[in-house]
């Protein structure tokens, strides 16, 4: 060392508190950065301008208790006002921290900017703190130890910056902003001390403040000071914190406790399910779902009303707590019907409501509430009691009811009606159902009794093959004979025997009848398959293979002989559905046939994947065959198309000689129409076969 500089020592015990104070200082800081950034704008700038002041304190009191840890050798005091002074750059500088590591999202060139402005803070500091001692001759300052601290400082505010910035960003831990403190801290402790070491004592030197402030504990006197201000704020940070945590716990159990009474609201107490109030609402945000998504819900949305019959009677009769158990027990056989997506509720009284979004269609529906209605009348024993009850099920469909306040109407519109009818169906509701409801209600009324009173008869119309004219089978048509109406149209029955759940019945008394017919005419000697119609319902009916399988044993006939007849529209509504059906009646041995072909949509793809056996032309394309080109081409291109599939060609409605000469060219293979016989009964059919001496075809299915 030169001979013309003082010789300084340093105290370590100062120093250490020096840096103590330092990191503590900038651990308070991170503590305060962490409010800023949880608090509201006017609470957050509180925070800044508190930590700057208090963080600032402590970095000012580190940085005159570096100085004092230097000792000279020479007696030394400091003028209070300029070390007073020294105070608002430390306040200034700690608020440029602040605002620059709380910013998560901040660039680098600007953390930059902070760390330098922070470096140019610290010297200024240090300079005033320096120049608290009045010293003759002044201090040299060295530029090479002045530089390194300013790079010290400068790396270690961006550093840190980096490190609290990942911190923020992650929940608060003790570790992580202690290492930020430990680098920071770390790094202001060793730039202070780099500073001083710049400053040069002269040999010789006399302080001339030396009568000013000084003593022997100062340093312990300003670090107690420092420490307390910082534990202080250090302190209300903590409870900040907890009040915050208080606070929230408080808001989220009062949102929780608002929650639960807006669900036990929107619940039934007796049976757990929706109330009225809660299915509405839920109803309505689903709709509002689909008018503000624009685009058709994915499968069918249905409302059901679910209504049981005679439930007051047998309140009367045994009381109310027997009939709150049984509104609980229909409503936990109702959740063992339902999906999860599904919204079941109790409606008012003896009543429940449930919602169906993205149901696979109508039918599936319907089957649904066929389910629901066994579900319902199956015995159960309450209080000793043995008691059977139905229901009355209305179902309304969206979009043929577009608001919920229709769809709960309309549902109940045909729950009445379905009262109306006896109890114990289904019924659709449809457009105009109040103006012809009544009469729809009073046919279903004697549809329901008509099997008993035998009112129904299967009528056979015959098939022809095309190019020997012999007889190749039937098909059964079903008619119904009302006592007091007369014939009754199946245009007219059908539907309502569709729109209250009576076509499944109908469909298998179809079925059970054309195989007796078969029977006896095999007793006869007369082999004659029958072709039948399927409807919609029942290819949806879990147990169509064993009523099948059952009735085909019954009447003990070959499988090969009943022709079962699907409509083209019906089977590509749901193609994956129906290929699982088709495989299923396939494997039984029955033959299938595509009716109504040519007026729906069939994918050429999917129809080579249907296993029939059998292709019905659409009467409306056999009408214009003698006159119409176009026409002719058509079904030129279906017969082509179907003898590349395997399939067999029936073209029903021909009335002229020139549709059945057509086609024949055509190499159509079988006919059926008016041309040779309308539909006719068992007897008529046999003295028809008698009179035309129409022979038995063999039966020419192309290989499958």
């Amino acid at each position: 060392m030169p001979q013309d500089l003082l010789v300084v020592r340093h105290n370590g015990v100062a120093m250490t508190a020096a840096w103590f104070l330092a990191v503590y200082a900038i651990y308070v800081m991170t503590l305060v950065v962490r409010r800023v950034r949880a608090s509201a704008r006017d609470v957050a700038i509180g925070w800044w301008l508190g930590g700057a002041v208090t963080v600032g304190t402590g970095i000012w009191a580190q940085s005159f208790i570096s100085m004092l840890s230097r000792q000279l050798p020479i007696q030394v005091g400091y003028l209070p006002a300029v070390v007073m002074a020294a105070w608002l750059p430390a306040v200034l500088i700690c608020a440029v921290l602040i605002w620059s590591v709380g910013r998560v999202q901040q660039p680098v060139h600007k953390r930059v900017m902070a760390g330098f402005l922070a470096a140019l803070g610290f010297g200024f500091l240090t300079y005033l703190n320096v120049s608290a001692m009045v010293l003759q001759p002044e201090v040299a300052w060295d530029p090479r130890w002045l530089l390194a601290a300013f790079a010290v400082i400068l790396v270690g505010n961006v550093l840190a910056s980096v490190m609290l910035r990942r911190e923020l960003l992650r929940q608060a831990s003790f570790i992580s902003q202690a290492s930020v403190a430990l680098v920071l801290g770390s790094a202001v402790h060793l730039a202070q001390l780099l500073m001083l070491e710049s400053a040069e004592v002269q040999a010789g030197t006399v302080c001339l403040s030396v009568q000013q402030l000084s003593g022997t504990y100062l340093d312990w006197l300003v670090t107690l000071i420092g420490a307390i201000l910082l534990m202080g704020v250090q302190l209300c940070t903590i409870l900040d914190t907890r009040l915050r945590h208080h606070h929230a716990r408080l808001e989220s159990s009062l949102q929780q406790a608002q929650t639960e009474l807006e669900v036990a609201a929107q619940r039934d107490v007796l049976t757990g399910l929706l109330n009225r109030q809660g299915f509405e609402q839920h109803l309505r945000e689903v709709i509002r779902a689909l008018d503000e998504s624009g685009e058709a819900p994915a499968g069918c949305l249905a409302v059901m009303r679910i209504n049981l019959d005679g439930f007051r009677a047998l309140v009367n009769t045994y009381g109310h707590a027997l009939g709150d158990k049984l509104l609980h027990r229909v409503a936990q056989r109702l959740l063992v019907l339902i999906r999860n997506t599904d919204a079941p509720a109790r409606g008012d009284g003896e009543e429940f409501l449930l919602l169906l979004p993205s149901m696979p269609d109508q039918h599936a529906v319907a089957q649904l509430a066929h389910r629901i209605g066994l579900a319902v009348s199956e015995p159960c024993v309450i209080n000793g009691e043995d008691l059977t009850i139905t229901c009355s099920v209305g179902i309304a469909l969206y979009p043929d009811s577009v608001t919920a306040e229709q769809l709960i109407g309309h549902a109940n519109e045909a729950m009445l009606a379905a009262s109306k009818a006896g109890g114990g169906v289904y019924c659709l509701h449809e457009p105009g159902m109040d103006i012809s409801g009544a009469k729809q209600v009073e046919m279903q009324r004697d549809l329901r009794y008509a099997i008993q009173r035998s009112e129904l008869a299967l009528h056979f119309q015959p098939k022809l093959d095309a190019a020997r004219g012999g007889l190749v089978g039937v098909e059964a048509l079903l008619r119904w004979t009302h006592p007091q109406r007369g014939p009754v149209s199946p245009a007219e029955f059908i539907p309502v025997a569709e729109r209250f759940g009576l076509i499944g019945e109908l469909g298998q008394w179809v079925l059970n009848e054309a195989c007796r017919h078969m029977r006896l005419w095999l007793d006869a000697g007369l082999e004659i398959p029958v072709a039948v119609n399927m409807s919609a319902h029942q290819l949806r009916e879990h147990d169509l293979e064993d009523r099948i399988r059952e009735t085909l044993a019954r009447h003990a006939l070959p499988a090969d002989m009943l022709i079962l007849e699907i409509t083209e529209s019906v089977a590509m509504d749901d193609i994956e559905a129906s290929l699982k059906v088709f495989d299923m009646l396939d494997r039984i041995g029955v033959k299938l046939s595509i009716d109504d072909f040519g007026t729906g949509y069939s994918s050429l793809s999917y129809l080579r994947r249907l296993p029939a056996r059998q292709l019905k032309i659409d009467r409306s394309f056999v009408r214009d065959l003698d006159h119409s080109a176009d026409a002719q081409a058509i079904v030129e291109a279906v017969v082509r198309l179907s003898h590349a599939l395997g399939m067999t060609v029936v073209a029903e409605g021909v009335e002229t000689e020139g549709q059945r000469q057509v086609l024949a060219k055509l190499a159509c293979d079988e006919l059926q129409g008016f041309l040779f016989a309308r539909p006719m009964a068992d007897s008529d059919l046999r003295t028809w076969m008698v009179a035309r001496t129409v022979p038995m075809a063999p039966i020419h299915l192309l290989p499958a």
